[in-house]
This record gives structure tokens, sequence and C-alpha cells, in this order.
């Protein structure tokens, strides 16, 4: 029997994959700023310059990264990752081959995704991404 109840216990408080959230990322994204991080970072980039593409049907994102700035981070490097979106209460986050980005708010046609919003708490460290359609 604790056993029974130690698997609805756990069942009880994981996190949800949504392909609801999927379909939410799901399209072409230009990285247009990046701010955070230890060092305080606030760093625009142009439009088209890093593009990053969401497939929802296979779960795979393709990042184009031609940013030669001088910026502290700029986002991921170019080539291709697996995703996914899972859900904890009313909160949204970002998966990147099986491992946690940060929270994701999808508002319009803008893409937040924050490194300081996790499933463990939250951060002070990380940066904050924005993309828009």
């Amino acid at each position: 029997m604790f056993f029974w109840v130690l698997i609805l216990a756990f069942n009880g408080c994981s996190t949800d994959l949504t392909h609801e959230g999927n379909d939410k990322v799901n399209g072409t994204w230009s990285l247009i700023n990046v701010s955070g991080g230890f060092a305080g970072v606030d760093d625009d980039f142009e439009k088209g310059k890093i593009v990053w593409k969401f497939n929802a049907a296979d779960g795979s994102l393709t990042v184009t990264n031609n940013d030669a700035s001088s910026a502290i981070y700029n986002g991921l490097p170019s080539g291709t990752y697996t995703y996914s979106i899972i859900k904890e209460k009313d909160q949204y986050y970002l998966l990147l081959n099986d491992k946690e980005i940060g929270g994701v708010d999808v508002a319009k046609s803008q893409l937040i995704i924050d490194q300081n919003i996790t499933t463990s708490g939250s951060g002070a460290d990380g940066f904050v991404l924005v993309l828009i359609k």
C-alpha cells in the first residue's frame, strides 16, 4: 500500500510535457535582445541576424547564429537541438536536448526566455532572451 501512495504522490507533483506549449513557440523567431547575467549585459541584435526556428511537428529547434559582435552572450550557437515545453502550474519551461533552459512567455509576436525562472525556483544571474516573429 505504501508503494502505491508514493507512486501517486510523485505523479501528482510531476511536470507535464505539453503540445500546447510546443505550438506556442512553433515558427521562426529572431533574437533581438539579451539582458541580465552576472555582468548585467543589455545587448541588442539586428532582426534576422540570430534566427531560432522551432518545428513543433518533430520537436526540433534550428538556430542560425550569424552574430559577429563582441557580445558576452548571444544565445545558442548555430545548430539543431531537440526541444520540448513543459508546464508546471501556470508556467511554461523550455527544455533543449532534455536540459531545462528557463521559463517561457509568449505574447502575440514576442517570445521571452528567462533563465532566472526554473522549475526548481528563481535565480538572479541568468539571461533574459527576447525574440520576435
